[in-house]
């Protein structure tokens, strides 16, 4: 993607209005040096205790770097789990039943289900999974004797592990989400399966970030991270249990143990003295319903790319340099209607950026010139480029932190997750290169990028359930 936006049929006009949005998204390499940075301090200052100001909540998790090994140790490889995914942001639940083929782990069969819309509590949403788990088990014929299977949940929301089974959504800045108030996933999960006599018992309930790590080691057993790229945005890493000072009283304590740590990375920037946002971003922030938390998660998160570019595209309509004057183009005044899928079109390299136009005449009933196909395509790019160098900055300062812990140099394998990696791959390939450049500037070798896709962290809840 080149960093050249100026289009040669355009007006004086309409180049000069996209230059200057172009440096207002433009990020230097001093600049994403210094995100890099203040992400590892964030990290560091994570570990001493909770809500530090210039810190991220860090949530310890019970899951150990040694996962991988255990389950293949105690052979429990050698059966079949089930994996759940509960993915709030989407409002959907994916269920996937996993094996070893090979000496590696395999989804069998998956299936997604939408929840219904308007659910009114947690405990009718566990009673409906609960459903949905009966249907996929019978569908695929998986109950075959009277052993249990056991399922790992996977949560795409702030988890406070309670145990090694149990987990509540955990309360942030921003208070209590009241749907999930005081709620244990695994014991409604449990207590909703048993109403229905199914041979299924709750073993794990992990984050999203975690179970995609864990995953990951099945295949690179030195991953130290993990990235997801979804509707919003998290890291995770393996840190050395003797430096965590905020698990003073934990059985933890004093042991050679690597832990994982969920650092909830979409809440990067409250406080942050490197943040550069502009005023779309500040409109973002404002309109949203959680104005001045989860500031980074607002500049590179999936949920917000598009709303972006929605807001890049009034300023040309308020400018009238953009689609045909007669154009009906009150859709782009609604909030959220450019969704960030539509941005795919940035890949568009036809003559005639045929799949730009076709998008904009179906979704919007807007005939387009050329130019303003190429212009749309431009912001598309510019958004695209300044939130995955971002977050290759803010993985780069995970990486250094995760090396920390290592107890010998060793290459760093990072684990990618989410549907970005599957619906934007230049979002993906330039985090890694700025990663990657960044990781040579602290002298630390080059990282090794595993890209899971989706099913990752489903994969990786079906193992954390092998692991209780």
């Amino acid at each position: 993607m080149s960093c050249d936006f100026a289009i040669a049929d355009a007006s004086v006009a309409q180049n000069k209005l996209l230059a200057d949005i172009a440096s207002k998204f433009s990020v230097t390499d001093e600049h994403l040096a210094d995100v890099a940075t203040e992400v590892h301090r964030y990290l560091a200052n994570g570990l001493e205790g909770d809500n530090v100001p210039h810190g991220l909540p860090s949530r310890v998790s019970y899951i150990k770097k040694g996962i991988a090994e255990d389950i293949r140790e105690a052979k429990k490889s050698e059966g079949l789990a089930l994996g759940l995914t509960i993915n709030t942001s989407a409002n959907r639940l994916k269920v996937a039943s996993v094996k070893f083929v090979n000496n590696a782990p395999d989804i069998i069969n998956k299936q997604v289900f939408y929840m219904t819309k308007g659910i009114p509590s947690a405990s009718q949403l566990f009673e409906e999974a609960a459903t949905h788990i009966a249907q996929f088990v019978n569908t695929h014929n998986l109950v075959t004797d009277s052993s249990q299977i056991p399922l790992g949940v996977t949560i795409d929301l702030p988890l406070e592990e309670t145990s090694k089974i149990g987990g509540r959504v955990a309360c942030d800045t921003r208070g209590c989400d009241p749907f999930f108030m005081n709620v244990d996933i695994a014991q409604s999960l449990s207590s909703a399966l048993l109403k229905r006599h199914l041979p299924v018992r709750v073993t794990s309930t992990t984050n999203c970030v975690i179970s995609t790590m864990v995953a990951a080691q099945h295949h690179f057993q030195t991953t130290c991270a993990a990235l997801i790229l979804n509707h919003g945005i998290n890291a995770s890493y393996y840190e050395a249990a003797s430096k965590i000072s905020k698990i003073s009283g934990s059985d933890l304590v004093g042991s050679n143990a690597k832990v994982a740590i969920n650092t909830e990375l979409a809440r990067f920037g409250e406080n942050s003295v490197v943040i550069q946002s502009t005023m779309w971003d500040h409109r973002i922030d404002r309109e949203s319903g959680n104005t001045g938390y989860h500031i980074f998660e607002k500049l590179v998160a999936d949920k917000y790319l598009g709303e972006i570019v929605r807001n890049l595209i009034t300023d040309f309509l308020d400018a009238r340099l953009i689609f045909p004057k007669d154009a009906d183009v009150s859709t782009f005044s609604e909030p959220y209607t450019f969704f960030t899928s539509y941005m795919t079109i940035m890949e568009d390299t036809s003559d005639d950026l045929r799949e730009v136009g076709d998008l904009l005449d179906t979704g919007f009933n807007v005939k387009t010139s050329y130019v303003d196909r190429q212009i749309v395509r431009a912001l598309c790019r510019i958004v695209t480029m300044r939130a995955a160098k971002l977050v290759g900055a803010a993985v780069a300062g995970v990486v250094r932190k995760a090396t920390e812990a290592m107890d010998k140099p060793a290459q760093a394998v990072v684990s990618i997750s989410g549907q970005l990696t599957e619906m934007n791959q230049p979002y993906v390939g330039c985090t890694i290169k700025t990663a990657q450049e960044l990781l040579s500037k602290m002298n630390l070798e080059e990282a090794v990028f595993n890209v899971l896709g989706e099913d990752g962290y489903t994969v990786g809840a079906a193992l954390c359930s092998f692991s209780s």
